[in-house]
């Protein structure tokens, strides 16, 4: 038996009883039987005692119920499999959960016809269940049997008239069999059930648009649109629909606002260059758009829409269900495989996440950005190396792609491969020497190798080149404080930062220190009491602040915000930080000596103030510690 499963047995406890009653149809042996904890005992050393033959059968099909689920947990999903078709053997009870739990698994594996059985028996067991009727039904459609799913789907919606993905997946399946008005109709009828919602103007444009009806697929798809605050859903299906209905100025106006939200938008770039040539490119702005092909044999793409709308509303395991399903119909449906890889790594399973995103191949359209989601993963789990070595992969397929080569680089840095990371950036900056993010990082690598001067001299040509780059900006100002250069300027550098992100911590501890240096106590206490505030924690912040409270005499706040750094341990992120180590052992040494000249603040109680997690971004490192995780601006 697995390490795993032994190392989990001090919850069984906590679990039996919960799982005795989610719909196994397992139950205990009578008390009589054995003493308390037999169980539990049972399932560990599989020693059954005096039990009757019943009570044996009923003890193993428990056991191989918890093996099961706690495999679940483990990702291991052939021990589930083998564990939970035990559990339906030994068992001579209905046991609906568990035969849906198979009927996932044989979807994992692909196997459709044992997943079908497994479905059909769960729905069988227990009909009143709408996740098993709507299971059943998509295994049914997935092996191409539409009649047989068609009837699933209307019972479903006659029970449970909110369920919005059996309405959306029968009008696709009308809509496969041309039979239009009826998937008209049954999208009208979801309408009415939520009007606010936008999924049925959606599958209703895509109805019309299939029949060629533009007005009205416009008009539907507008409703979605306008229903979006981005600008953003259903934006490339309504420009697709004006485009073909010859409607230029409207696409031209409907590109121009997607701009004004979204400057990036590339899809909105393109069209509206060509629109701009006149009507002769409307063939070419089209080509910009993914254009609706004829309906598959399958219900891929509108699962996959179901699942995506599953995990906004966070119902995530219908979600997997559903992504399950596409790829058992479509295993190269790599989009399908990248928001599987997502709701695992957001649930702690990590290594199903990289598995799932390792099987998206170098040819694959989504490649680059599945490797990038690996690379995320893995440096979350401080496995350096391998997200350096996966972000190398990315870039072998977009070597000129600019965030892959910041990525890049921050791993390195991580990894303290200074000297690599540096001939990295000096060679992107030789295509392009005035970019201010290659400048900027280039610098952030020379002063983890103490290079400060010529760190500092290019956060120089950074503001010269974006005089608003707050990051670059405080950085400066830290660097002329740190190495006794002009206070005035590196107030004044602060400020200008300041005014771009006011409320900024690491920004206020700069001006704070720097206001403390040039002898403005006042104004420092004031600015840096925002900034500890703010930052929680910090243990540099905190120092900066206790400086200012001591040279204001106020002892007992500076001795209670030193016991309750001097009293916690650092967290191994601190302890890698220098700044932060040697801060931090000033402050105990400091407070060693202060209590020894004046024992009777030892009353002063520690006063530890509550962390405010600033985001990433807003961390520092070395000296400028406010970019502590290395994260581009």
């Amino acid at each position: 038996m697995s390490s795993s499963y032994h190392a989990s047995l001090a919850r069984l406890s906590l679990l039996v009883a919960s799982m005795l009653t989610v719909g196994c149809g397992i139950s205990p042996p009578s008390p009589s039987a054995q003493p308390d904890n037999s169980i539990l005992m049972d399932v560990a050393n599989a020693n059954f005692g005096t039990f009757t033959a019943e009570d044996r059968t009923r003890s193993s099909a428990l056991h191989h119920f918890l093996v099961g689920q706690l495999s679940l947990n483990d990702q291991n999903f052939k021990v589930a499999l083998e564990n939970f078709s035990a559990v339906v053997e030994l068992s001579d009870e209905p046991t609906p959960f568990v035969h849906s739990k198979l009927a996932d698994l044989y979807l994992r594996f692909g196997e459709l016809d044992k997943a079908l059985a497994a479905a059909e028996t769960a729905l069988r067991e227990d009909p009143d269940d709408p996740s098993n009727r709507l299971l059943y039904a998509g295994v049914l459609e997935a092996l191409g049997r539409d009649a047989e799913a068609e009837p699933q789907y209307k019972k479903l919606i006659e029970e449970f008239p909110g369920k919005f993905d059996a309405y959306v997946l029968l009008s696709n399946l009308y809509v496969k069999q041309g039979r239009f008005q009826d998937s008209l109709d049954l999208l009208k009828r979801l309408e009415r059930v939520d009007p606010s919602d936008s999924l049925a103007h959606y599958y209703l444009g895509r109805t019309y648009e299939l029949m060629e009806r533009y007005p009205q697929a416009e008009a539907e798809y507008m409703k979605v649109f306008e229903s979006d605050p981005t600008l953003s859903r259903g934006s490339i299906e309504l420009l697709r629909v004006l485009l073909r209905n010859k409607k230029s100025d409207k696409a031209k106006a409907l590109c121009e606002r997607m701009l004004q939200k979204d400057p990036t938008n590339a899809v909105a770039r393109k069209v509206l260059g060509h629109l701009m040539l006149g009507e002769s490119k409307l063939d070419e702005a089209l080509k910009h758009l993914v254009v609706l092909e004829g309906i598959e044999s399958d219900a891929s793409d509108t699962r996959f829409k179901i699942a995506l709308i599953q995990m906004e509303k966070r119902n995530y395991e219908e979600a997997v269900r559903q992504l399950a399903l596409v790829l058992a119909a479509k295993p190269d449906h790599s989009e399908a495989r990248y928001y599987l890889a997502s709701i695992y790594a957001g649930s702690g399973k990590r290594q199903e996440a990289l598995d799932e995103l390792s099987r998206i191949p170098k040819d694959d359209p989504m490649f680059v950005k599945a490797r990038t989601f690996a690379a995320f993963v893995l440096r979350q789990d401080n496995e350096l190396k391998r997200a350096r070595d996966v972000v190398a992969e990315a870039r072998e397929v977009e070597p000129e792609n600019r965030n892959l080569l910041l990525y890049h680089v921050l791993i390195m840095r991580d990894l303290k491969e200074y000297r690599k990371a540096e001939s990295l950036m000096r060679e992107a900056l030789k295509r392009d020497p005035h970019d201010e993010r290659l400048l900027f990082n280039l610098a952030l690598v020379l002063d983890e190798r103490g290079q400060e001067a010529e760190a500092l001299a290019l956060m120089e040509r950074v503001i010269e080149a974006n005089p608003r780059n707050s990051d670059a900006l405080n950085y400066l100002a830290y660097g002329l404080i740190a190495n006794g250069g002009e206070l005035g300027r590196a107030e004044e550098l602060a400020r200008r930062a300041l005014e771009v992100k006011p409320q900024d911590p690491y920004y206020l501890d700069t001006l704070g220190w720097a206001q403390f240096k040039a002898g403005k106590i006042e104004e420092s206490e004031m600015t840096l009491a925002k900034a500890a505030g703010g930052a929680g924690d910090d243990i540099v912040v905190l120092e900066h602040y206790i400086e200012v409270l001591l040279a204001r005499k106020k002892f007992g706040q500076a001795v209670g915000l030193m016991k309750g750094v001097a009293e916690r341990d650092l967290t191994e992120q601190e302890r890698d930080d220098d700044d932060t180590v040697a801060a931090y052992g000033r402050i105990k040494d400091r407070l060693e000596s202060l209590l020894r000249e004046q024992p009777a603040l030892s009353a002063v109680e520690k006063n530890s103030l509550t962390r405010k997690e600033p985001p990433v971004e807003q961390q520092r490192t070395s000296f400028d510690r406010q970019l502590r995780n290395g994260v581009v601006p």
